[in-house]
Formats: C-alpha cells, sequence, structure tokens
C-alpha cells in the first residue's frame, strides 16, 4: 500500500496498516521503526479530550554510506503528531523524506530533512517537525560541527514535502564534550527572519541522573527563553521509571519559533513532570504520565505506547 503525503484515513485504516509494517518481514538493508499512543488529555481552561498518535520511521540503505529514509505520522501541523478521537481530524502525512551519506568524518542529509542530528534539545525544534533543505555535520577529535542550510516556511504537515520556495534558514552549531560527565553545545540561528543565539551546558553523572540548562536569545525581538531540567531513572519494583523534570520560562516578545520548541509550554513561567515506564517484563508496551503547571492554567496526561522495530 503506498502512503501519500496528504491522505486523510479513518482510525481502524491506520491500525491496519501500521499491524502489516510490522508483521512483514524486515530484509537486512530495510529498517522500520515506530510507536502507537493513546493518551487522555485534560487542562483546567480546556475540555478534555482523548488522543491517538501513530509514528512510523523506515530507512533504505542502498550500501554502507547512502541510505534514504523517511517519516509518517498523525497530526496535522509542525509540533502535533495526535488526532482527537471523536474528531474529524484523522490524519497522517509523510513529514520527511530524505537522503543521508555517513561515513567517519560526519554525514550529508538532503531533502525534507529531520530538525535534529542526533539528540534533542529541549530548545532545538519539535522531534516531529521538519527542514527543506541540505545538513552537514563534520566530526573532529575537537568536537562535532554542525551546518543546515533550507527552508523553514509552510508549517502544516500536509505540505511538509511540497518544494522549497526561498532559503530562509540557516543553522550553525558547534557541540563537544568536555569531559566524561560534562559537555556544552553553541549556536546560531537564521529563522522566520529573526536570529538566534542558542547555549547548552549538560552534566551527566555515573547514577544515571542528567541535569541540564539551555537558553535561547532572539537577538532580533531582544527576547529568550531559558530551560533547566533533570533527568533520572530510577526503580518502582522491579521495572525502571524514568523521569524529566524541568522549568522553563518564555518572554511573550520571543515570537513563532517559542511555539515550535520541543519543551514549549507557555509564555511565561511553566513547570513540567514527565514520568514513563514499561509495563510489566517488556519494553514494547509502555505507560507513560505528564503534569504541567502554567502560570494560567494546569495540564494532565496520561496514556500507553506500543513501539515495533
Amino acid at each position: 500500500m503506498i502512503i501519500s503525503a496528504s491522505c486523510a484515513w479513518r482510525l481502524p485504516a491506520l491500525l491496519a496498516v501500521l499491524s502489516v509494517a510490522v508483521m512483514s518481514p524486515a530484509r537486512a538493508e530495510f529498517q522500520l521503526d515506530g510507536d502507537v499512543s493513546l493518551r487522555y488529555d485534560d487542562t483546567s481552561q480546556n475540555d478534555e479530550r482523548s488522543q491517538y498518535r501513530m509514528r512510523a520511521e523506515a530507512g533504505y540503505a542502498f550500501g554502507p554510506a547512502l541510505s534514504l529514509h523517511t517519516f509518517i505520522a498523525t497530526g496535522t501541523d509542525y509540533s502535533s503528531t495526535y488526532n482527537t478521537i471523536d474528531e474529524n481530524d484523522d490524519e497522517i502525512h509523510v513529514r520527511r523524506l530524505f537522503l543521508r551519506y555517513e561515513n567517519d568524518l560526519g554525514k550529508l542529509e538532503l531533502g525534507t530533512i529531520p530538525t535534529y542530528k542526533g539528540r534533542v534539545s529541549s530548545t532545538g525544534l519539535s522531534e516531529n517537525g521538519w527542514f527543506k533543505g541540505l545538513r552537514g555535520v563534520l566530526r573532529h577529535e575537537s568536537g562535532v560541527w554542525e551546518i543546515v542550510l533550507g527552508e523553514l516556511g509552510d508549517r502544516s504537515a500536509q505540505r511538509a514535502l511540497s518544494p522549497a520556495q526561498e532559503l530562509n534558514l540557516i543553522e550553525l552549531e558547534y557541540a563537544r564534550q568536555l569531559t566524561e560527565h560534562w559537555s556544552y553545545e553553541l549556536g546560531f540561528e537564521h529563522m522566520l527572519d529573526d536570529e538566534f543565539l542558542r547555549v547548552e551546558l549538560r552534566h551527566e553523572s555515573g547514577d544515571d541522573v542528567v541535569y541540564s540548562v539551555e537558553a535561547i536569545h532572539n537577538t532580533s525581538a531582544n527576547a529568550g527563553k531559558f530551560v533547566a531540567g533533570m533527568e533520572r531513572t530510577f526503580n518502582l519494583g522491579a521495572l525502571p521509571i524514568d523521569w524529566y523534570i524541568y522549568y522553563a520560562y518564555a518572554e511573550t516578545g520571543f515570537g513563532p519559533r517559542a511555539a515550535l520548541t520541543e519543551d514549549f509550554l507557555d509564555f511565561g513561567h511553566a513547570l513540567a513532570n514527565e514520568f514513563s515506564g514499561a509495563i510489566a517484563d517488556t519494553d514494547r508496551l509502555s505507560w507513560f504520565l505528564k503534569a504541567e503547571v502554567y502560570e494560567s492554567q494546569i495540564r494532565g496526561q496520561l496514556g500507553v505506547q506500543i513501539t515495533f522495530q
């Protein structure tokens, strides 16, 4: 079955497609990973809702260095991959399609590419988003250099694969591992007609705890965003629980990029707690719980997720 870049399916059809994908035998040069999740979402100022999400990443290797990749997900816009049950918005779209050439020195990506080169930062753009253009990554013993040239235009998932219209995105980034436990990233971005400076500092302790501090400043609007977080893993009985807590502050003048970042909660002060863990002794079935407190409202989410590969 061919999945077009723009289509609208009902939930049973989506489940059937992913079921076929999970049961299909995979050859060595083809890789398929994804997840299906259901969640209950409630906020203090809006009606409660039940939602579902389906995501799939596929890759085909033409050889040891060259490969083709795609990312397909539900949802209608840049940051959202959830459809609401009982509403007429059951959509799934191809959000990325790109070629990758990779060797020991780095990699090149061309097409509708991911927003990240590896791990997703809190002040980076949404992990479900995309750029239209190219990325170059150079690995050196002194650190990792990255450059992205392309377009960040229409943020509708329906038009993610439409041709780029102009060069309005430039991203330069340098990342370095200082010691076994300390690392940092420095970045410059030109996007959405603004310029940004970004810095990130991380400390990974030896007891499964990670502390991070990130700041990004819109030099054009003289406004910024700050995020401080902690990640750790602890055991509840025999099962591990992942915990992520972070505080975020975004100035109201920061601009539209704020809503596109990975851990955007709201303008002003916000605090979030996220928990997740396996259900029984399996890595494929898990649960997640989120509690978010903004200046103007409170939001809670509870859900389950099935992963496949």
